[in-house]
């Protein structure tokens, strides 16, 4: 698949890798995966000024750069790369997705706080019987005057130590609605933690808490929320691409400087062929990343699109990451070397929005209903 990108998107792609380069190492971020302190950490703060990174696949009249999907793709390879850990996926991606979607003068208002880098939205949704299951939410939100009152309990929520605002969701009389509740609000009470894979998360309370605002209409909530996570879904099949990229890098390096027997193991065909394995995994998600980053526009295409993204690429990140840890050895799953904190990152992406079978599931669904619909007309 030719997918060619401008020079603007290359010069995205460049200046980011470069700064990552310079203001990000892996001893930083193990400092970091021990560290849950509320507020915005350095890097967050850094990428909002120095590069204006956040307003890269916004509007122009939000203050953006006017870029989309492919930007977004191209910011989360060099985050998978790079290992970054801050909460760009749930306030620039899925924050940003709801916001771009409702679209109103309030919303352009809340984009142009996240492309500041002042706001930070986590979503809170996922409760311990949601599963893949959109709708399926307990949490209930009541009309209290001219607001609403949230009461439920939100587990792993990604990014709620430092999120500013909440963007919860909830039942309403109408249906799924979503509801923006600043993190300081009564009613809100959090038990912080680290992830396995380093990023920062929280399991949530709301006790008849405040709502700041409605985001949407009242039972508009699935509806905004089922395209905002397909593009997460897409962007975390873009990091798993730099993940890939990255343990493919490592591992062959590793191969060509470790000796046995007086030679290289990268002499020995056995695993010159492993790494041949590694490398077509990862063209089959790559092309599939780019497919789903170019049907995230179309709503008829977009689902079916996404769901067969995620099932290669998981597939294919599944692989790589075993790979590279089995050809690292022991020392592959120690603390001291990255290539066991990408494993572990790896297995939260693989984790995240569903499963491989919850997708196959549906994907099915999916062709099955538009077969049915072409057999109708």
């Amino acid at each position: 698949m030719d997918f060619d990108f401008t020079v603007e998107q290359q010069m995205l792609r460049d200046t980011l890798s470069s700064y990552l380069a310079e203001h990000w190492d892996f001893a930083g971020r193990r400092r970091e995966f021990r560290d849950i302190a509320p507020g915005a950490t350095a890097l967050w703060r850094g990428i909002a000024s120095d590069l204006g990174l956040f307003g890269a696949a916004f509007p122009t009249e939000a203050g953006g750069l006017g870029g989309g999907a492919v930007e977004t793709m191209l910011i989360m390879e060099q985050f998978g790369r790079a290992l970054v850990t801050e909460p760009y996926l749930s306030t620039a991606v899925i924050a940003g997705s709801v916001l771009k979607r409702w679209g109103s003068e309030k919303a352009l208002g809340l984009i142009a706080e996240v492309i500041s880098g002042q706001t930070i939205i986590a979503l809170a949704h996922d409760e311990q019987s949601t599963r893949f299951r959109l709708a399926n939410v307990r949490t209930r939100a009541v009309r209290r005057g001219d607001g609403y009152c949230v009461s439920g309990r939100k587990s792993v929520v990604l990014g709620g130590p430092v999120a500013t605002h909440f963007l919860v969701t909830a039942e309403t009389e109408r249906g799924l609605t979503l509801l923006r509740i600043p993190a300081s609000a009564a009613g809100v009470s959090r038990e912080d933690f680290v992830a396995i894979d380093g990023q920062r998360a929280s399991n949530i309370d709301f006790d008849n808490a405040s709502a700041l605002s409605l985001v949407g209409s009242e039972g508009e909530g699935l509806a905004l929320l089922e395209p905002a996570i397909d593009d997460a879904i897409v962007a975390l099949g873009a990091e798993s691409i730099g993940i890939m990229r990255e343990l493919i890098d490592r591992t062959t390096t590793y191969l060509q400087q470790r000796k046995q027997f007086g030679q290289p193991l990268a002499s020995f065909q056995v695993l010159q062929h492993r790494l041949a394995d590694m490398a077509i995994h990862f063209e089959q998600a790559l092309s599939m990343v780019y497919m789903a980053t170019l049907a995230l526009q179309d709503d008829g295409d977009r689902p079916a699109a996404v769901s067969a993204m995620k099932i290669q690429a998981d597939k294919s990140l599944r692989f790589v990451s075993q790979q590279a840890v089995q050809l690292h050895g022991g020392m592959g799953i120690t603390d001291e070397l990255a290539i066991g904190h990408y494993f572990k990152r790896a297995l939260v992406i693989m984790a995240s929005f569903g499963n491989e079978d919850d997708h196959y599931r549906r994907y099915d669904a999916l062709m099955l209903k538009r077969g049915t619909d072409k057999a109708a007309a």
